[in-house]
């Protein structure tokens, strides 16, 4: 399946997720079933590292302390592929332009990439975002995606307080 534009750690990558994609789409495996698993998988990697992650980051907010977290430790997106922009004191705006092998497993495999990161990634993200701060919301704005856009365009924002009237 190797179309000899990616590094061979990319294309393991590539290949492991469509066949978790190709599963999906057969019905051999449900989409639910999916995405519990890459949210334990996150979630158990920030259980595991939130010692190290809190001292490292310690002073940072919470918004930047998520982003650091899920973004560059986690996905381990090299920063110059994250461009960041604060949108304003509680939120955050990140154009993704990095490697990704669900966009490149959805274009092989003829799916949505929309409901694909919405349905099966993102509720991994939003979990570990809630273990920073339950406060965190994760979006992204799902009219600006990839291979539409050049970049995908993701948000971090903290939720004040539900008012009780």
């Amino acid at each position: 399946m190797s179309t000899g534009r990616f590094i061979e750690i990319e294309q393991q990558a590539i290949n492991e997720k469509v066949k978790l994609l190709r599963e999906v789409k057969e019905g051999v495996l449900l989409t639910e079933e999916l995405a519990r698993k890459i949210k334990q998988g996150r979630v158990s990697w920030f259980q595991e590292n939130k010692v190290r992650i809190y001292q490292q980051y310690k002073g940072l907010s919470d918004i930047e302390i998520a982003y650091r977290v899920i973004f560059l430790d986690h996905m381990q997106i090299d920063p110059k592929y994250s461009k960041v922009d604060w949108v304003s004191k509680t939120k955050l705006r990140i154009k993704s332009y990095n490697f990704c092998p669900y966009l490149e497993a959805c274009k092989i495999l003829g799916m949505d990439t929309g409901y694909v990161c919405k349905v099966i990634g993102e509720p991994s993200i939003q979990a570990v975002m809630s273990l920073i701060n339950p406060k965190l919301k994760f979006s992204r704005n799902y009219g600006h995606i990839r291979p539409e856009y050049s970049y995908c365009e993701e948000f971090i924002e903290l939720r004040e307080e539900d008012t009780v009237l």
